[in-house]
């Protein structure tokens, strides 16, 4: 949270101070912003590794900044443009660092939602096992004794009694 206020504290800052950089310095300013990015993307994929040291990203931070500047002063002493080789090889580390982000983020999220539909399947599993349970329960009945002549069918009964009645019936 700190680091999001102090984020906007600077972007606010940077606006509103007045600056100006002149053409001879705007190399050295360019590789010490790329560099410094190089460092911030590294150290976001360090942290989605969960392998994230705040001391090792300040010195990179640090260090960074300083090899492209000085790399920089010694291409414009020697008269090339050794600028360009930093801003390379800070690019190409920056868009490694980008795509290990952008696969372990998408890695993270999938795994999320496999996660949570596998939870579904086995809630969903675990309700019609309770339901066949409950509708198994209610099948059973518990089974008594019936007598002889008896039945445990009502109607079955009632076509037995009424048979019983008719044989009364006949031999009065």
């Amino acid at each position: 949270m700190i680091f999001l206020i102090a984020g906007i504290l600077g972007v606010i800052a940077g606006l509103l101070v007045p600056y100006n950089i002149s053409s001879s310095t705007l190399p050295y300013v360019a590789v010490a912003i790329i560099a410094a990015l190089d460092s911030v993307f590294g150290a976001w994929n360090a942290n989605l590794n969960k392998k994230f040291n705040l001391n090792v990203f300040m010195i990179g931070l640090v260090s960074n900044a300083v090899l492209a500047v000085l790399l920089t002063y010694m291409g414009n002493l020697l008269g090339i443009s050794l600028y360009f080789a930093a801003i390379i090889v800070f690019g190409v580390r920056m868009f490694n660092n980008m795509s290990s982000i952008r696969r372990k983020t998408f890695d993270i999220y999938f795994e999320k939602r496999a996660r949570e539909t596998a939870r579904l399947k086995r809630l969903a599993l675990r309700a019609a096992e309770e339901k066949d349970i409950k509708k198994n329960a209610k099948d059973i009945e518990p089974k008594g004794e019936t007598k002889k002549n008896e039945s445990a069918d009502p109607d079955v009964e009632k076509s037995a009694d009424d048979e019983g009645d008719k044989e009364e019936k006949a031999e009065k």
